[in-house]
């Protein structure tokens, strides 16, 4: 069984999004492990990224720590791959989502996150974090390339109040494959569930791109996809 998927639209670990986390911390065991992967940083601060999440998590109680994975060697580290497996909650930080994309596919570390989603953990991504998990990815400049197909139903716009005309929405609803559809993620706004079922916490907006006028759905409001 898949355990709880959060996409995050981005601008993590602000105080902003600390309603939307204490709900999602909810869901896990007491004192969760909260294990960082700023791999999508990799070229920017890393390790700012990593310490922002740890302690952003550590705030709430939970036993936060960082997996420095910011290259396909330390994708293979064994040390970080067993990291990986025994946390409650794998939260990818934003970044390049290509270069995350590269990184984790068919990586050790990739297969750690889904083995702990397979005994029942939990998998946060933001912004880069949430693009990469869907069946499609949009890279900007270059379309869509396969995603790592955790929700392979789904393609994410993060930051969707932003991007949504910047990458032009439509055109890319328009150019998805068959069965995948186009899902945007306002920033410090989460869809979380796995399967069909979803639900939308935080403080913005969830789009889907089901119609020619996608439907708009807030907090607390359930999502099939």
């Amino acid at each position: 069984m898949v355990g709880l998927i959060a996409l995050i639209g981005g601008n993590e670990f602000r105080s902003d999004c600390e309603p939307m986390d204490r709900e999602l911390l909810a869901r896990l065991p007491a004192a969760p492990i909260v294990v960082i992967l700023p791999t999508a940083a990799a070229h920017e601060n890393p390790r700012l990224a990593a310490d922002n999440g740890v302690r952003y998590f550590r705030r709430p109680g939970a036993q936060a720590g960082a997996a420095m994975i910011v290259d396909p060697e330390t994708a293979r580290r064994p040390s970080l791959v067993e990291q990986i497996k025994s946390a409650d909650l794998v939260y990818f930080t934003g970044g390049d989502p290509t270069y995350l994309l590269e990184t984790m596919r068919g990586s050790p570390a990739w297969q750690a996150v889904l083995d702990a989603l397979g005994r029942g953990g939990a998998m946060a991504g933001s912004s880069a974090g949430a693009m990469i998990c869907g069946g499609q990815m949009w890279a900007p400049g270059h379309g869509w390339r396969e995603g790592l197909g955790l929700v392979p139903q789904v393609a994410v716009i993060p930051h969707h109040a932003t991007l949504a005309a910047r990458w032009n929405a439509d055109r890319m609803r328009a150019t998805l494959p068959p069965g995948v559809t186009l899902v945007g993620i306002d920033e410090a706004t989460a869809l979380i569930g796995s399967g069909r079922e979803w639900v939308v916490l935080g403080k913005g907006e969830v789009a889907v791109y089901d119609a020619k006028s996608p439907s708009v759905f807030t907090s607390g409001q359930s999502v099939l996809l």
